[in-house]
């Protein structure tokens, strides 16, 4: 206990000493208000008063019996003597206790061989070195803070709708987009379902930071991902055993407003300065461990046991239950092997070099990968060596300019005119020249698949009649569904319209 911890000790026992000697009914009127004190913390005002009435109650019945003792003992300016009383009251009970009156103190505990203490050195925020202690808490027992300013806007939105303040689990409700508010159109809207994945497999990596009674003052996400993680079927018990319990910075009692402020302020505006991995490395990562994989297979894997390896992978590097992106990977990087492949050994380029410009243009991978057995693009870059080259030259050099010249490559590599428009862009020095005949190749193919649809029209309208003929009208009541139905009426009098118009200029 400290010294300060001693002095208004003592002058708590002082005052109940002197009320036992001048009236035992007094003095266990004292002690009953003194030990009420303790055990329900009292505001400040109802501090202020019942010592107030105390001491002047002590003072009358000091007088009256002449005890010389008990009336030094409480001499003084009455006011100032409860004032001090009280502040000291006040520095024990510390800042946050008093302003959240009578919340608890979350206390922290120990796991796996570490202990709830201080954190050294101590961490600085917002330039101040703040002292924080370190340990374990329950995941159920921290509640989402209500004045995140995270969710300001949807916390508004909850009251101007409900006319109350959201309980913590409502606010719970709305990290998790489990609550529809209008205007608010994104399924995972604070992305707590990546995150959760993510702390499934490496646990929380970065301590949330807590007041302390408990209240979030840094880490909502995490602590809703847990939460997450606890009450979804997606993960195993291994998973949920990580998210039981949350190793947390709690500040002290004596933690100051400005304290709490430099903490919101440090970590939620400031940058961390940390830059993400390119997605060109990470692909790299889950391809070599799927190569990995399948090196230790007996034998080729049949399509169902890859689909379960490929799960197994996705949940390894927190991608999520399914595959999509697992797959997307894949063929993307063996697109981009191919690419610098092609480079290095045929182009003579260097290889990390090579592996900059894959890097740079990683994403072009996902579309080139599209397609490959239907007449996509990855599909037409295999039919033709020379036209995969072709594109793989563009692609070095940074002539292509978005995502819809990626897709439209399928369109060229039939048409004679606009292979030889992406000949000229690929060896045109000039970027923006180059531009202009990767454009011009575009706009050819585009006008001959037109010409291709109108000229085919005759035979396809020939064919539809025919079918159309035959069919028996039974089908039309059990077998076309009714929207089919519907659609069918609507482009029967579209064209009708169009086809009578144009009868009728003919016939003129």
């Amino acid at each position: 206990m400290t010294e300060k911890s001693n002095t208004v000790k003592d002058d708590f026992e002082a005052l109940i000493v002197a009320a036992h000697k001048i009236s035992a009914d007094v003095g266990d009127e004292v002690e009953r208000a003194l030990k009420r004190g303790r055990e329900q913390p009292l505001s400040t005002e109802e501090a202020t008063q019942i010592l107030t009435k105390v001491i002047r109650l002590l003072r009358v019945k000091a007088a009256r019996k002449g005890d010389k003792a008990a009336a030094k003992s409480l001499a003084g300016n009455i006011e100032t003597l409860v004032s001090q009383m009280v502040s000291a009251r006040e520095r024990l009970r510390g800042p946050a206790a008093a302003r959240n009156g009578r919340k608890p103190k979350l206390e922290l505990v120990g796991r796996g061989g570490i202990e709830p203490g201080p954190v050294n050195p101590r961490p600085c925020f917002h330039g101040r070195e703040i002292p924080v202690n370190g340990g374990f808490v329950k995941t159920i027992d921290l509640k989402q803070w209500d004045h995140n300013e995270r969710l300001e806007i949807h916390l508004g939105q909850f009251r101007q709708q409900n006319k109350r303040d959201p309980s913590p689990q409502e606010v719970l409700d709305i990290m998790l987009s489990k609550m529809v508010l209008p205007g608010v159109s994104e399924a995972d809207q604070f992305q707590i379902a990546s995150l959760a994945r993510s702390i499934a497999v490496n646990g929380v990596r970065k301590p949330p930071i807590i007041d302390i009674d408990g209240t979030p003052l840094d880490g909502n996400r995490r602590i809703a991902a847990c939460y997450y993680i606890l009450a979804s079927d997606e993960f195993d018990t291994a998973a949920k055993k990580r998210a039981e319990y949350i190793y947390v910075w709690q500040l002290t009692e004596h933690a100051s407003d400005p304290e709490r402020a430099a903490v919101v302020v440090s970590l939620n505006f400031e940058s961390d300065c940390k830059v993400d991995w390119p997605e060109y490395v990470k692909a790299r990562k889950v391809h070599e461990e799927w190569q990995g994989m399948l090196a230790l297979e007996p034998r080729d894997p049949t399509p169902q046991r890859q689909a379960q390896m490929k799960r197994e992978l996705s949940k390894q590097f927190a991608l999520g239950p399914d595959t999509t992106v697992v797959n997307r990977y894949l063929k993307m990087v063996d697109w981009a092997t191919a690419f610098e492949d092609y480079h290095v050994n045929t182009r003579g380029k260097n290889v990390y070099e090579a592996r900059h410009r894959t890097s740079r243009y990683f994403q072009y991978f996902d579309e080139l990968a599209k397609g490959a057995t239907t007449e996509g693009v990855a599909h037409a870059l295999r039919q033709d060596e020379g036209f995969k080259h072709t594109v793989f030259d563009l692609l070095y050099d940074g002539k292509f300019q978005n995502w819809r010249q990626i897709r439209e490559l399928k369109l060229i590599h039939d048409n004679s005119e606009a292979r030889d428009a992406l000949a000229k862009a690929r060896t045109e020095p000039d970027l923006e020249l180059a531009e202009d005949h990767l454009e011009n190749a575009m706009t050819i193919a585009r006008t001959r698949k037109a010409e291709l649809r109108e000229v085919g029209a005759n035979t396809r309208i020939e064919s539809f009649v025919e079918w159309l003929e035959e069919l028996p009208v039974r089908a039309f009541r059990d077998r076309i569904t009714k929207d089919n139905l519907n659609r069918l009426r609507k482009a029967f009098r579209l064209v009708d319209g169009h086809a009578k118009s144009i009868l009728e200029e003919s016939e003129a």
